[in-house]
């Protein structure tokens, strides 16, 4: 599923111990990785694995979203 050593690699960890990666950033980064991010990370959300506001993700408008690890 989501690469989240990729979001641990990059992210910041808020006070509540969860760590967090704005979506450009992470896009930037996995986009190397796999071309599908958004579909694993609208499907690790219905999971309960990572939180973000929204129901798409999409590049340049969303790059400020806050993608958080709930797991």
């Amino acid at each position: 599923m989501l690469k989240t050593r990729a979001v641990l690699e990059i992210g910041v960890s808020g006070d509540d111990g969860r760590v967090s990666v704005r979506f450009g950033m992470l896009f930037e980064r996995y986009v190397t990785i796999s071309n599908k991010l958004v579909g694993v990370l609208l499907r690790a959300r219905k999971q309960g694995l990572v939180h973000f506001e929204g129901e798409m993700l999409w590049q340049g408008r969303d790059d400020g979203v806050l993608i958080t690890l709930l797991q």
